[in-house]
């Protein structure tokens, strides 16, 4: 499926009760000040507020929310509580893995809610001189703010060794749109590996309108429109929640179509989303 223009009433209320998708209000009015865009000069306190974000008082960062230390699209607005509802959350011991999550709130929501939680990021920052890069030690300064509870694994999945059929969930937010083709694919199939026997893997792709099958560009800064088709039959998983006429990659799939109807779904800066569950079939 793709993500709709209008947002559930029931996803507002999920993003004033955590403050998403980009922190409390005061805290954005302060990023914006003394400069046009958060990273522009001169040095105002906006800036100096994003670049020592995670050294604020723990206080702080409660007052701020789970999700005012990593730059988010509008587009999360609709992601975040999407991916959250999209399955039920067991009881005692229901456990998820969480990819690519960076500074993400979304991680801290799960703990919150009881889910044992483990964040799997190679946190591959960029130079020194890019002042939006996240360190594990930024990491661990805001799991203990929000509970302490997420486990951290600074690793790719494909290498992080996790056990078989280990979790009952597998999250990945606007992730897999970043990876290369053959890696993605290698990505998929070990999520299928570490997930039960009737877990699921809840994933949003990014669909770039500047990019193939919509122009001739193949790929931008941010990435490509991979095959959703192709990923889910490396993964071996059954879609259970997807329509095929919306993920780019089926026969189903028609770009022309959609723009056709673009006034229905919901675009951020060229960019719309997909939405997509995976289950993995029970063993008999």
């Amino acid at each position: 499926m793709l993500a709709p223009c209008a947002l559930p009433e029931a996803f507002a209320q999920w993003n004033r009760k955590y403050r998403a998708p980009f922190g409390a209000g005061w805290w954005v009015r302060l990023l914006q000040s003394r400069h046009i865009g958060m990273f522009a000069r001169p040095y105002g306190p906006g800036w100096l507020a994003w670049k020592y974000r995670t050294r604020l008082p723990a206080a702080v960062l409660r007052s701020i929310g789970p999700f005012g230390f990593q730059l988010n699209s509008a587009s999360r607005s609709f992601e975040y509580p999407w991916a959250f509802s999209a399955t039920p959350l067991g009881e005692r011991g229901f456990k998820a893995v969480d990819l690519g999550a960076g500074a993400s709130g979304f991680q801290f929501v799960l703990a919150s809610a009881g889910v044992d939680v483990t964040s799997v990021d190679p946190l591959i920052n960029p130079s020194e001189s890019v002042e939006w890069r996240f360190s594990e030690g930024d990491f661990h300064r805001l799991n203990r703010a929000f509970g302490g509870k997420v486990r951290f694994v600074r690793d790719f999945l494909e290498t992080a060794q996790l056990p078989a059929e280990s979790c009952d969930r597998v999250y990945a937010v606007s992730v897999i749109e970043h990876i290369p083709e053959a890696p993605a694919r290698k990505l998929m199939q070990e999520i299928a590996r570490i997930l039960k026997p009737g877990g699921y893997f809840v994933g949003t792709v990014d669909l770039f309108l500047d990019c193939h099958p919509f122009t001739n560009t193949k790929s931008n800064r941010y990435g490509t429109n991979v095959s959703v088709k192709d990923l889910v039959e490396a993964s071996t998983l059954q879609l259970t929640t997807g329509e095929r006429s919306e993920l780019y990659g089926f026969d189903e799939f028609s770009a022309e179509a959609l723009e056709a109807r673009m006034d229905k779904y919901l675009v951020v800066d060229g960019v719309m989303t997909q939405c997509l569950v995976l289950r993995k079939e029970l063993q008999h």
